[in-house]
């Protein structure tokens, strides 16, 4: 698929948080139309996409955390 070409060639600064911003859309998509509509398969998916936007957040933050900073001396 291209979109797994496309996330493949990113580097990860970019790529990460285009994949919470996509994760937090479709959750938010998810848990509005159970809002409207109703039906709990659309509270899973929303729940399913705001699981792995908190899961990328996590790794995002202790990947910045890893890095050495630039100011700092060698």
């Amino acid at each position: 698929m291209l979109i797994n070409v496309i996330l493949r060639v990113l580097p990860f600064w970019i790529r990460e948080p285009l994949l919470i911003a996509v994760s937090l859309f479709f959750a938010g998509l998810g848990l509005y139309w159970f809002a409207v509509v109703g039906g709990w398969q659309r509270v899973v998916v929303g729940l399913v996409f705001l699981g792995v936007a908190v899961l990328r957040v996590f790794v995002l933050r202790r990947e910045w955390s890893s890095r050495p900073r630039a100011g700092q001396g060698a």
